[in-house]
């Protein structure tokens, strides 16, 4: 288990240490149970909320789960500390309209996965206790949504994950230990990679979709060491959540101490 031996902030966030193993934003677990939407956008919700008039719902959790991947983070309390509201922005106009605050929406102004974030993480010292297991499939997955296609493969333990990545006329392949220490050229491209919705070029689209891949399989999905290959279609999320809840549901995730 890694965390954070002083509190952090970057854009829209504070993220805290943790005694236990996992993330959690504004108090909800970042894990496929807790996963209300997936689409064009990752929000995270406790049980209570069943729609947007009730419960706690986060949004947009992907710009900061994705750099605590990249960084290694896998035990940390996230607050949201916005307090002005931009009605510019469609979750803002959600929250108003819901009653929440904006506090709610933790994804960056943007469109980034948290530069400032994934910086301030490399510089915190990070306290390392007893490894917790990690955790792989047992037998390929393949999913498909959003005019996208996945697979996940198995891979030998303290691999990480390999990701092989397509966008439009864009390929990526990335290496990214969800456990460990990550390359630094890459963290710093891939924070500093606007959202596909905002990219000027398919190169930096996919650049992007590393962090909401390591968002969404490894933290939310909790893989450590994993094979993927994605041609990524629009409102990908749907992909990538939907590859890690069949996952689960089906009961292919091995864990392995």
């Amino acid at each position: 288990m890694r965390t954070l031996a002083e509190p952090v902030e970057g854009a829209e966030v504070r993220v805290e240490p943790k005694e236990t193993p996992g993330i959690e934003v504004n108090g909800v677990p970042a894990t496929v149970d807790y996963v209300a939407k997936a689409d064009v956008r990752v929000d995270l919700a406790d049980e209570t909320c069943s729609d947007l008039l009730d419960g706690t719902r986060s949004f947009v959790v992907e710009h900061v789960l994705g750099p605590l991947g990249l960084r290694g983070v896998t035990a940390a309390k996230v607050v949201g500390v916005r307090e002005e509201w931009d009605f510019a922005r469609p979750e803002h106009r959600f929250c108003y309209a819901a009653e929440m605050g904006p506090d709610s929406v933790v994804g960056h102004p943007a469109g980034l996965p948290n530069p400032a974030l994934a910086e301030a993480l490399g510089e915190v010292d990070l306290v390392e206790s007893e490894p917790r297991p990690r955790r792989t499939v047992s037998e390929p997955v393949t999913f498909a949504a959003g005019g996208g296609e996945i697979e996940l493969r198995p891979r030998e333990y303290g691999a990480g994950v390999r990701f092989d990545v397509r966008l439009g006329d864009a390929t990526i392949t990335a290496e990214v230990d969800p456990q460990g220490d990550n390359d630094e050229a890459l963290i710093e491209s891939v924070t500093n990679s606007t959202t596909p919705y905002l990219s000027p070029t398919d190169e930096e689209a996919v650049t992007h979709s590393i962090a909401d891949l390591v968002s969404d399989l490894a933290v939310v999905g909790g893989f450590d060491d994993l094979a993927v290959e994605a041609d990524l279609g629009d409102a990908y999320h749907a992909l990538t959540v939907g590859a890690a809840r069949t996952a689960h549901r089906s009961g292919l995730v091995e864990r392995r101490e």
